[in-house]
Order: C-alpha cells, then structure tokens, then sequence
C-alpha cells in the first residue's frame, strides 16, 4: 500500500510540475521562396529569305502553327523492289537515312506512283500472289507498277500520313487495282485522294487533322498512260472547271482550316513548268488552294506565291520530283524534302507562313539504293548545287537542326 501510495504522489507531483512549465512555441519554418519556372524556349526561326525565298505577307500573324513534310514520286523500279523484299526493313532500307527528317513535322505527305494491289496482274485479274517477291507478273515495274502492299506499313513508320493515288500510273493494275490499293491504304490508315472504287461516289478529297488544323488534300491526274478509265474511278486534271469547283467547295466549308492541291501534270524531265501548269495554278490559287504541291515531271520544278482568293496568297512548287526512283541522271536523282509551314489564325483560315527544304538526292551502290540528306552525308556537291540553283541557299534546312519554317518577326 505505501508503494502505491508513493506512486500517487508521484503522479500528483509530475501533473503539478507539467502545468507549472509554460509552453514552448518553435519558432515557425521558414517558407522557401518560389522557384520561378525556366523560360520556354524560343521557337527556332528561319533565316532571312534570300532572292529565291518565297516571302509571305502574313508570315507573322499569330496562331496555331503546324509543319507539313511533303516529298515527291514513290517510283519504285525493279532494282529497288528487289532490294527492298531482301531486307528486314522492307522498302525503309531505302530511305532509312532521311526517315527522321519525315518524322519531324506534324503531317507527312507522298505521290504514291503505283498500286499496291495484291494478287491482280497487269489485267486486272486474280492470280496467285507470291508474297514479298519481284516476280514481275504480280509485282512489277515499268511501265506498269505494283508494289507488294507492305510498303504501306512502311510509309506508316516513315511518318507520311497522306498520298496521292491519281496519277498515270492509277490504273496499273486496272479498275481492281484501284479497289484494292484503296483498300490496303485504309487497312493501314494512310489517307488517300484521287482515286475512289468502283461504283461509290466517295470524296475525291482526303481530310487529316492534326494538332486542331484540318486540310483538305486534293489530288488529280492529266492522264492514265492511256489506260481507259472506264469506271472513273481518277479525278481528271484535264477538267479544270470541275476540280475548281471542288477547291472551292472545299475552301467554303467552315469545318476544314487549308485545302491543299496534289497535281499530277507537266511534262516528264523538264525543269520548267509549262503554260498548262501555270493557268491551272492560277486557277486553284483563285479558287481558294492553300498549297499547290505538284508531281509527275520526275524532277525539280521552281516554287513561287500566286495571289489566292480574298486577298490571300498561294504557295506553289510544280514538281518535287522522284522521292525514291532508278533514275540515275543527275536531275532525276537530285530532290528535296519539303518543310511547309501553316498556321491558322484565331477564327481565320489557315495560310503559308513560310518553307524550307532538305536537298536530297538517290545514291546508288551497285544494285542497291539509298535515299540521302546531301548535307548530313557530305555530298554529293552537283547534286546540291543543282537543287539550291534554283530554290536558294537561305531556304535550306539543316538536316540535324531543329525545323523552323517561320522567319523571325521583329
């Protein structure tokens, strides 16, 4: 009991001795002082344009901004098939090297010339399909071109998101050749425009919209390597009046920001356009075309702005040559990759803030090709010096920099 009576008072002291001690208030933390947040940095800019630099008068208005890499004609003659169903990488051990450059930009576009229809021969019928092979039967070359439809999942890794399928090579493997290349490409979700199938009156035209900017992309063909096209399955370019027609269709319509033309047109190997490309280009610019991005020549055309309608303007290039060919003549291998620069003002239409390019060219190893950025591999220098003869130095794009179509406003 006297154990427990000492513990009692020991409690009773410790309470009386806790009230007796005041408080003890720590000092409060010190707040640490906001971490400013680093700068953003600033857009890369485009360098002065020179005397062959295309020069936009709204080039510095404000707005949502997209790239647009555009390259020329997939014309993809025996050798390079041959190559290509030889490798891992299928058709991308052609371009792998400029793959990256595609990659880059917000909207990858290509000429497709030629069908990717499995198992249809030159007629347009039915026969075994050999698999990734150059038999010549199935997949073949000139002048009729078919590719196996794997180059299609290729064109998805390389980052094109569009082509163009009217051109004089449509109707390579006939009216089901189109059916069935239209087919592949929406297997793999590669828009397409210029075709339609048999019996369906679907849009000639292709919309992508991308970081909230949609374009329409239009393509037309001046022929078919006289191939009649007998279930009008390839929108003509020869029938300017309609085509004109449906750039202004397309140019009203409130849900689409740029409308973007793809013509097949001119004539083969010639570095000039012609009388016919220019009124047609004259006319789509006046019909509401954003871009003009022409094929066929299998060469470099020039590039220049047209006046467009409502005071706007029209960015122009007749031809952008071969992307991808066996063609080893120097104008023929010599090409470009082509940055197009778009931005779409608030509540406004899209419009061409300014381009750049890559000089490209098709180097050949013996029986093997490689498309090559001419800057990042060193050469070679005709290749190059033809290429900016004609577009200039200004506008080139390093291949290893960041892509700024823009030019610096002040």
């Amino acid at each position: 009991m006297q154990w427990h009576g000492g513990l009692a008072r020991a409690r009773e002291h410790t309470r009386r001795a806790t009230i007796d001690v005041p408080p003890v208030t720590p000092d409060p933390l010190p707040v640490p002082e906001p971490v400013p947040e680093p700068e953003p940095a600033p857009p890369p800019v485009a360098p002065p344009p020179d005397a062959k630099t295309p020069r936009f008068k709204a080039a510095c208005v404000p707005g949502d901004t997209l790239t647009i890499a555009a390259v020329g004609d997939l014309l993809l003659h025996h050798e390079l098939q041959i190559q290509a169903y030889a490798e891992p990488e299928n058709f991308v051990s052609i371009w792998g090297g400029v793959r990256d450059l595609i990659a880059h930009a917000d909207v990858g576009y290509a000429n497709l010339e030629g069908t990717t229809a499995a198992g249809y021969n030159r007629k347009g019928a039915r026969v075994r399909d050999p698999g990734r092979k150059f038999d010549g039967v199935i997949y073949s070359s000139y002048p009729r071109f078919n590719y196996h439809p794997s180059l299609l999942d290729d064109l998805v890794t390389t980052g094109v998101d569009v082509v163009s399928t009217a051109n004089n090579h449509a109707l390579d493997r006939e009216a089901p050749g189109v059916d069935a290349t239209i087919a592949a490409l929406d297997a793999v979700k590669i828009a397409h425009t210029g075709t339609r199938p048999r019996g369906q009156q679907t849009p000639w035209h292709a919309l992508t919209t991308t970081r909230g900017v949609t374009i329409a992309w239009l393509a037309c063909a001046h022929h078919t390597n006289g191939i009649t096209d007998a279930e009008s399955q390839v929108l003509s370019c020869g029938e300017p009046d309609e085509l004109v027609k449906l750039v202004q269709q397309l140019a009203a319509d409130p849900a689409i920001d740029a409308v973007i033309v793809t013509p097949h047109w001119g004539k083969e190997y010639q570095p000039a356009p012609d009388r016919t490309q220019r009124a047609l280009a004259r006319r789509l610019a006046e019909a509401g075309a954003t871009a003009i991005l022409g094929s066929h020549p299998h060469v470099l055309q020039p590039w220049e702005v047209l006046p467009g309608a409502g005071g706007r303007e029209t960015f122009v290039i007749y031809s952008l040559g071969n992307f991808a060919s066996h063609q080893p003549e120097l104008p023929r291998r010599s090409t470009m990759l082509l940055y197009l620069g778009l931005t779409r003002p608030p509540g406004g239409k899209a419009f061409v803030h300014g381009v750049r390019y890559v000089p490209l060219h098709v180097r050949q190893d013996g029986q093997q090709f490689f498309v090559e950025a001419i800057d990042r591999v060193g050469g070679p220098e005709d290749s190059r010096a033809l290429t900016t003869a004609m577009f200039g130095e200004a506008a080139v794009q390093a291949p290893d920099a960041p892509v700024a179509t823009r030019p610096a406003c002040l």
